[in-house]
């Protein structure tokens, strides 16, 4: 190595630093030259990723910088990774060569980018995302990776939070106050490890256990930080019906729709709903029906046809309206047509 490469590789390593202090406590891992290197040891600290530089001409000078430090603590791990930029993936093929059933809390050090579950993340410094080993995932970063990665078996963390599958690959953002204490926390644990009693790790792992399922319940239940998301359950009722009447002829509105228009989870949808008396399926559907009855019952709208009316509704397929229009009101919808004029 040049002397100029090593300059640089000190330039580099002085901007980017594990927030885990090295040889501060026992630990897995150190420095890695290369990334063939850093790839074994994500192996050893994590679960097996492939990886992968995003230019290979430039990850083959010298002065490559990457690490991975794992701190044990019993129930849980947390791994400091950074390198160079580069891209990791959970592959198909990797999965059914292990037996691992982790989850693993990415927080990113860095801006990033993350995907699992159909959900593509953007990270923002002190974002974090929720991955699943036993399914596809990756993570890349164009400029320098660094994420602190806290691994819980999937037992212990469904034994006190309910998962839900929309959860994985979301991005978490910074400002969620659970997660803020959770970082804090490993910051602390980084910097002045020597200082914990001895045999305390379980006890803190799980503590750290603790406020990722905080974390975690504080996402699916509602983001205070997001825009509106701090109002109240009725005021955010509101909203939502507001839109459903809004996108009524949208054949994809759903739980799901209403899910990412005003970015929260889908169960949070279900608790706003829930708390009074309803869910937002049904309403959905009711709202649809009860404007088609309307529609139908309007001599004005005579001219337009049954089927017309339930796509304006929102319902593509006329046998499946019929069907519910039926359930609901106890008539075909021509029924129910001739029945209204006849008043």
């Amino acid at each position: 190595m040049t002397g100029v490469d090593n300059a640089r590789r000190v330039e580099r390593t002085s901007r980017h630093k594990p927030l885990l202090t090295p040889g501060r406590t026992p630990q897995v891992g150190g420095p890695a030259p290369d990334i063939d290197t850093w790839r074994s040891m994500l192996r050893d600290c994590i679960v097996e990723l492939d990886a992968a530089p995003f230019d290979r001409a430039v990850a083959a000078r010298p002065g490559y910088t990457g690490w991975a430090y794992l701190l044990d603590l019993g129930s849980i791990s947390i791994t400091d990774v950074g390198s160079d930029p580069a891209r990791v993936a959970r592959t198909s093929r990797a999965i059914r060569r292990s037996n691992d059933d982790f989850y693993h809390l990415s927080i990113a050090q860095h801006p990033s980018r993350s995907w699992q579950a159909e959900h593509h993340a953007r990270m923002a410094t002190g974002d974090a995302v929720l991955l699943d080993c036993t399914q596809p995932f990756w993570l890349a970063a164009d400029n320098f990776a660094h994420h602190v990665v806290v691994s819980v078996s999937q037992s212990d963390l469904t034994r006190t939070f309910r998962m839900e599958r929309d959860l994985l690959g979301r991005r978490i953002s910074a400002r969620n106050t659970m997660l803020r204490v959770l970082t804090a926390a490993i910051g602390e644990l980084g910097k002045e490890p020597g200082s914990l009693p001895s045999g305390w790790e379980t006890e803190i792992g799980h503590t750290v256990t603790e406020l990722i399922v905080s974390t975690l319940r504080l996402e699916e239940t509602g983001r205070p930080a997001d825009a509106g998301a701090g109002l109240g359950h009725r005021a955010q009722l509101l909203r939502m019906q507001d839109f459903v009447r809004r996108h009524i002829a949208e054949p994809d509105l759903s739980t799901r729709m209403l899910a990412g228009a005003f970015e929260v989870s889908r169960r949070y949808v279900e608790v706003v709903f829930h708390d009074a008396g309803l869910s937002p399926s049904r309403f959905i559907r009711e709202t649809r029906l009860e404007l088609a009855a309307r529609v139908l019952g309007d001599p004005r709208q005579s001219h337009r046809s049954v089927a017309a009316i339930a796509r304006s509704v929102g319902i593509e397929s006329p046998t499946a309206f019929a069907r519910t229009f039926r359930a609901r009101y106890d008539l075909s919808p021509t029924d129910f047509r001739h029945s209204a004029t006849q008043l």
